[in-house]
């Protein structure tokens, strides 16, 4: 220790030199800080260890599990053994979360429908290496995982674990350029291979608690308990004077995090103190200022450069790169901002409590600014104007002049609210009151009141001179512009100016002078007054230097530039240059601790590049940012969560670090879902407007909601898109892709089931047609059988008729035919008679012939025996006939 001695002595000679000139006569006001109370995420209290995955997730190891946050909704995810979550470690390598716990570690991947799924690491570890105890840091470096508990450290690499023993109680660990340092009761360590060894230099720690340990230039910061900080290269160490080496040692240092050149120191007893290495400049961050609680376990920064602070009760969220700052917070309030004014190195600032005044530039002291109150101005103060040199303070109770930490009433005059030199006289001004306006007059060093305007009875809250006897004045709901007499003693005319008269409406109008004249803030944009048609005009001019046209609370010019403010953002533009298009300072007011006082609107310009918000909670002071700025990492938009809500609300996929993104199926009896969209922002404040789509339709209105529902969705493929519009104009957009599956009678296993039956169908209807056709074949058939046996018992019918009649035709023939055989029979009875009679003849003929041959006569014998020849031919027909004869007899 003592050779480096020299060393030591030279350079805390030197760091003093140093911080002699670096700490700043005042400190910055104070940074906004969000508050994340512990019942927002299932109440568990300590958070030891913050890391994010990129700029829109970031993860906390907490008493009640592993805390996801997107900037939008907290999620809890708990260990096998439900222990305290003392670690976690985003792993971009390895797409996964790894967190540590009590005799536990393992990691989260998203699984079906985006849901994190925890793996358990170490129910594969050996019995002897698996009771590490907490595991309070997991390190990542070339593949090689290293779990450190609170004795020894497992190395991991593939698939095989190492157990190497600290042999002592480890502190702190930490990877700096991929070399492990560990920090115990016996000093700093590195692991070389599987060895650890002590740091070469840094003997001087052994005695000293080391709480962590940062990289700085080619070394590393080794922060202790009690002892402050101390640069150690692997040769020297020394002491890293901050200048509150004071404050360390009484409030216990637990926890470090180091961004660029900043230092964030986190105490057991007194919050965060915010150190720049190369300025040496200190922030503080307690209780006093916003901090929920004193106690800092665990902080990290964010790619916004803003600091995230685990604390022993809550999460805070201290926005340290945002242009807007803080003058104080509860519960050290002054209260409600409505005026302030910068006069004579003093800061003046009117509440709704009185006015008070400050030093400027402020004073930080213990992060409460030095604010005092001026004497007798307890009540509401309105409004601070300056004329000349006087600063008056417009109080509920009447006119004040402001004398230093002072004031003195200025006549009888109630209730005013505003006063204005009146143009051309330097010694006389106009005062707006509750129920009109007054003159006052300058007279020997001494404003006095003058007279009051008679004829104007309205409340003159704002109002503004076209000419010193026209005046515009606006209160409530109506705009008027009055012209007065000579003297400025009475009215001679009062008009309105309405809606009818060209305004967009009759409330939140607000008048205001640009470059010498009369403009009017409304809430479609800035309008001018035509004097030729007598009517209100929409100024296209001033919302082309703006951010265009918009809701305007306040229009006012400082050197040169036009300042216009609303409840959503301010813009800063060059009044000279707007016809040149000269590019616009747009600045969001996005942080929830900045709420403009609903009308009484108002920004002072300090100078150029610093003004003053009074607002609902204090005051808070805008640094003007450069036109470029850089990229807002936490504005990014993503579908947060998919719910089928039919018939019951149904998780079917949430947002995940890796943007995985299946593709649900969704049943036709669930056609209805719901969707949840969000910007992934960690401020909160700025206002933001959606637009969506369903399968490239066309896009929505503008809308602030942060759903959309949509029921009985056909069957098909979708595609939901969404986009975020934010104020300065750019926009930041997601999608989701689903399928509405088809009801079950439209599946294709339906539909194959109705091709199996149409063609069981159509085999039916072909058997049923064969067999109607064999069915109507045989009908036919029968049919034809039927008429063939219908037609053959007619013909058997007839048959039988016939026959009959044959029968009886034969019968009548028969009977004819024996009548004729009769007859015939008689006919041949009578032939046959007349044949024997004949023969009888003939036989007497012969007699003859013989009788004559017995003569002469043989020429007549001759003839007679031809003629007996005749005869006897004959007589053998009638031998025939005979025969027919017994033929006819034996029918008969």
């Amino acid at each position: 220790m003592k050779r480096y001695w020299p060393v030591l002595r030279h350079w805390s000679i030197i760091s003093l030199f140093f911080l002699g000139f670096a700490f700043p006569v005042y400190a910055d006001w104070n940074s906004f800080i969000i508050n994340y109370n512990k019942n927002l995420y299932g109440k568990g209290s300590q958070t030891w260890q913050i890391a994010s995955y990129d700029a829109n997730w970031v993860y906390f190891a907490n008493k009640n599990g592993m805390l996801q946050f997107d900037g939008s909704s907290w999620n809890v995810f708990a260990l096998h053994n439900h222990s305290d979550v003392r670690s976690v470690l985003p792993s971009t390598s390895q797409k996964c979360i790894y967190v540590g716990g009590i005799n536990e570690f393992g990691y989260f991947k998203p699984g079906k429908g985006g849901k994190l799924v925890y793996v358990c690491m170490s129910d594969s570890i050996p019995d002897s290496n698996r009771f590490i105890g907490n595991v309070w840091r997991i390190h990542e470096n070339d593949n090689i995982l290293y779990i450190q508990g609170d004795g020894k450290i497992l190395k991991y690499l593939n698939g095989k674990y190492t157990a190497i023993d600290a042999a002592a109680k480890i502190e702190c660990s930490a990877m700096v350029n991929g070399v492990l340092y560990i920090g115990t009761d016996y000093g700093v360590y590195v692991l070389v291979g599987n060895t650890f060894f002590p740091l070469q230099g840094a003997e001087s720690l052994m005695s000293k608690r080391i709480r962590g340990i940062i990289p700085h230039g080619k070394g590393v910061i080794v922060v202790t308990a009690y002892d402050g900080l101390f640069y150690c290269d692997g040769g020297v160490t020394r002491p890293f004077l901050t200048g509150a080496e004071t404050f360390l040692r009484d409030n216990e240092v637990f926890c470090v995090a180091s961004s660029g050149n900043q230092i964030a120191l986190g105490t057991v007893h007194k919050g965060i103190i915010l150190v720049n290495k190369q300025t040496l400049v200190t922030k503080y961050f307690n209780e006093n200022n916003g901090l929920q609680n004193n106690t800092v376990l665990s902080m990290a920064f964010d790619r916004s450069h803003n600091l995230w602070a685990g604390l022993d009760s809550g999460i805070d969220y201290i926005c340290l790169n945002s242009s807007l700052t803080n003058l104080y917070t509860y519960p050290y309030s002054f209260g409600t901002g409505y005026a302030a004014f910068l006069h004579n190195d003093f800061l003046y600032l009117g509440t709704n409590r009185g006015l008070y005044y400050v030093k400027y530039p402020v004073v930080m002291n213990d992060n409460l600014p030095d604010i005092k109150p001026v004497g007798h101005s307890s009540g509401q103060v309105w409004n601070l104007c300056k004329i000349g040199d006087d600063l008056f303070c417009l109080h509920d109770r009447g006119l004040f002049l402001v004398k230093g930490s002072e004031m003195e009433r200025i006549g009888n005059i109630s209730g005013t609210w505003t006063c204005e030199q009146i143009m051309g006289k330097k010694n006389q001004m106009f005062v707006g009151v509750y129920d009109g306006m007054y003159v006052l007059e300058k007279q020997n060093g001494s404003w006095k009141v003058s007279h009051k305007i008679e004829g104007l009875f309205d409340s003159c809250r704002f109002f503004e001179q076209e000419s010193s006897r026209v005046i515009w004045v606006f209160n409530s709901d109506k705009t008027l512009r009055v012209e007065l007499s000579a003297d400025l003693k009475r009215t001679e005319n009062i008009k309105s100016y309405g809606v009818t008269k060209g305004f967009p409406s009759e409330r939140e109008i607000y008048v205001s002078k640009l470059n010498h004249k009369i403009y009017f803030a409304t809430p479609k944009g800035a309008y001018e007054y035509n004097d030729k048609s007598d009517c209100m005009q929409h100024s296209k001019e001033i919302d082309n230097l703006l951010n265009g046209t918009t809701t305007y609370s306040r229009l006012l010019e400082f050197n040169n530039h036009v300042i216009s403010l609303s409840h959503k953002e301010i813009c800063i533009a060059n009044l000279r240059n707007y016809k040149k298009g000269a590019a616009t300072v747009v600045v969001p007011i996005e942080l929830p601790g900045v709420e403009l006082v609903q009308g009484a609107e108002k920004i002072v310009p300090l100078n150029d590049s610093l003004m003053v918000i009074p607002n609902d909670y204090g005051f808070a002071m805008l640094k003007v940012p450069a036109l470029k700025t850089k990229k807002d990492y936490s504005r990014s938009m993503f579908v947060r969560k998919v719910f089928v809500s039919y018939p019951k609300d149904s998780l079917v996929y949430i947002g995940n670090f890796l943007g995985e993104k299946e593709k649900p199926r969704i049943p036709y009896a669930h056609n209805s879902i719901r969707i949840e969209y969000a910007i992934s922002s960690f401020t909160q404040g700025e206002e933001v407007s959606y637009q969506y789509r369903l399968n490239g339709g066309e896009w929505s209105d503008f809308t602030v909601s942060l759903t959309k529902e949509y029921s009985n969705l056909p069957e098909g493929d979708y595609v939901f898109e969404v986009k975020a519009v934010f104020l300065d104009g750019s926009n930041s957009a997601d999608t989701f892709s689903f399928q509405i599956l088809p009801p079950w009678y439209r599946t294709g296993i339906a539909y194959a089931i109705y091709l199996v039956l149409f063609l069981l169908a159509l085999w039916y209807v072909y058997r049923w047609d064969d067999s109607r056709v064999k069915r109507k074949k045989e009908q036919v058939v029968f049919e034809k059988d039927k008429e063939i046996h219908h037609l053959e018992k007619e013909y058997e019918k007839e048959k039988t008729i016939k026959e009959r009649q044959i029968m009886e035709l034969e019968k009548e023939k028969l009977e004819y035919d024996l009548q004729h055989k009769s007859q015939e029979m008689a006919n041949l009875m009578i032939n046959f008679v007349r044949k024997n009679e004949m023969l009888t003849e003939i036989k007497a003929d012969l007699y003859k012939v013989v009788s004559s041959m017995k003569g002469d006569g043989t020429r007549d014998a001759k003839q007679m025996l031809l003629v007996v020849n005749n005869k006897i031919d004959a007589n053998i027909q009638s031998d025939e006939l005979l025969k027919r004869i017994e033929d006819q007899f034996d029918l008969i």
